[in-house]
């Protein structure tokens, strides 16, 4: 007479768990780092819709450049402002649009006042580098916005001229 068991052993539970607790791993540590590409994302594009509202501003004013201030809160952009007459809704990545006049205010690059929401056109600079602004002339403008990393935030820039 045969004795047969059904059944599995225990070296074939642990590796079946083993397994979906790596899948598991996999996907826990991949969701937040797409979360944060696609907010980097929207920021990016915001900041070419801020591009293409000066490119369009200076197209439609060659005698002198916008005014600074808030152009942008979280309600939609200010329409009474000369550069938010240009602009759109942005995503829900960025709450806040500035238009910085004083041209020797920079960027804080040391990752302690960091606003990840808050985008700011600095007046008479351009870009150097994706992090770095420099003078420029009198129409050129750079728009600075911070991105999520890993571990962090970096600058981006893009100029507007």
């Amino acid at each position: 007479m045969k004795k047969t068991e059904k059944g599995f052993t225990i070296i074939e539970v642990a590796l079946v768990l083993a397994i979906g607790a790596l899948i598991f791993l996999v996907v826990f540590l991949a969701v937040p780092a797409l979360q944060r590409n696609q907010r980097n994302d929207a920021r990016k594009r915001d900041i070419s819709n801020i591009v293409e509202a000066i490119h369009a501003y200076n197209a439609n004013h060659p005698t002198g450049p916008f005014a600074g201030g808030p152009v942008y809160t979280a309600s939609g952009p200010d329409k009474n402002t000369d550069l938010g007459k240009y602009l759109d809704n942005l995503s829900s990545s960025t709450d806040d649009v500035t238009v910085e006049d004083n041209s020797d205010v920079l960027p804080d690059t040391t990752g302690t006042n960091v606003n990840t929401s808050k985008i700011t056109v600095y007046k008479g600079r351009k870009c150097q580098g994706l992090d770095k602004i420099e003078k420029g002339s009198g129409r050129q403008a750079a728009v600075m916005g911070t991105m999520e990393r890993s571990g962090g935030y970096t600058l981006y820039c893009q100029d507007a001229s």
